[in-house]
């Protein structure tokens, strides 16, 4: 999943930054106003981290221009403010948490993975598609019951693909979400491709029907109908 920190602070946003690539984020970062909004309005973004008392400006406007383009993307406000009305406000704009600094790192991850699972409708860790199983906290997947012995590659690809299902994500969302945002359009589709048709195969292999629709000039789908078969 791709993530977007927006913090002034170099020392926290470099933290923050670690902390979302342990849990398997592909990060960006940005330290003010202009440089947020810059990223967002190129990208859309499973997470943003981000700090209303920024140098350029209050941080409830990128929230706005977040929550009118991309409504299912998750915010976490982080702010030194303490005042009812900022948290208040951010509710109201869209925001999916609130945590005043400071704040424990283990809070934080906390409160990512509780605001994730409602976004993604996730019980236990795992997501669901019919027989088809993926596990979030270890890189394993079960078709039937039978476990499916995938690269770290196709674990990314498809774990993306089920976390956004029946949503068609171009082949250049599914390399920034593998590679980062500075990727090698050229190099990193063909790479996309090759991981794609040996991901088809082993789900063929394990008895699946044909779960991942190819749209044309576009990228992929998971048909969450097929794969309630």
């Amino acid at each position: 999943m791709r993530a977007l920190i927006v913090e002034d602070e170099p020392l926290l946003n470099e933290e923050l930054e670690e902390q979302l690539l342990e849990e398997q984020f592909s990060v960006d970062c940005a330290e003010t106003l202009q440089e947020g909004g810059d990223l967002v309005a190129g990208d859309e973004y499973d997470l943003v981290l981000l700090d209303l008392g920024l140098p350029d400006g209050n941080g409830l406007e990128l929230l706005k221009m977040i929550k009118k383009y991309y409504e299912e993307t998750v915010v976490v406000i982080l702010t030194a403010r303490g005042e009812v009305e900022d948290k208040v406000k951010g509710l109201e704009l869209g925001s999916d948490d609130y945590l005043a600094k400071p704040f424990a790192m283990a809070e934080l991850r906390a409160r990512i993975h509780a605001v994730l699972r409602r976004r993604f409708k996730i019980n236990e860790n795992e997501i669901e598609a019919g027989k088809l199983l993926l596990n979030l906290n270890h890189m394993e997947v079960r078709y039937d019951g039978q476990t499916l012995d995938l690269t770290e590659t196709e674990y990314k690809i498809l774990r993306y693909l089920l976390l956004n299902k029946n949503k068609t994500i171009t082949r250049i969302a599914l390399a920034e979400h593998i590679w980062g945002s500075k990727v090698d359009d050229r190099f990193s589709l063909d790479f996309i491709n090759s991981h794609m048709k040996n991901l088809r195969k082993k789900l063929s292999k394990a008895g699946a029907p044909e779960l991942i629709e190819t749209v044309y000039g576009v990228g992929y789908k998971l048909d969450i109908h097929e794969a309630q078969q």
